[in-house]
């Protein structure tokens, strides 16, 4: 990485913010099965992926959701696009000066 590559950066402290997790359909977050309880992905499985990363004290979060074999159908497809839509308009609230309960609102 270039942009943490000087002397200077070398001094930041860098670990993990949040647990790297994967959730399966109904799974609402952070899926930990025990090594007896494997689970193999199929076809129109919902897998949300998410990952944190802390650099210098400040974390940061990202998630994925994807549809295994990328088509959905019926409810989870309506489900899937009902989500979209829903952080398509809170992007819209977001605006330099806003508080977080523009958002929220």
């Amino acid at each position: 990485m270039k942009v943490f590559s000087n002397k200077k950066s070398k001094k930041l402290e860098r670990g993990i913010a949040f647990p790297t997790c994967l959730s399966i359909n109904e799974i609402m977050g952070h899926f930990s099965p025990i090594a007896d309880d494997s689970v193999k992905l199929k076809n129109e499985d919902l897998v949300k992926i998410e990952l944190g990363a802390q650099i210098d004290g400040f974390a940061a979060q990202a998630a994925h959701t994807i549809v295994v074999g990328g088509k959905s159908s019926g409810r989870q497809a309506d489900a899937v696009l009902a989500a979209h839509a829903a952080f398509k308009a809170a992007c819209r609230t977001i605006k330099v000066g806003s508080l977080n309960q523009a958002v929220t609102e």
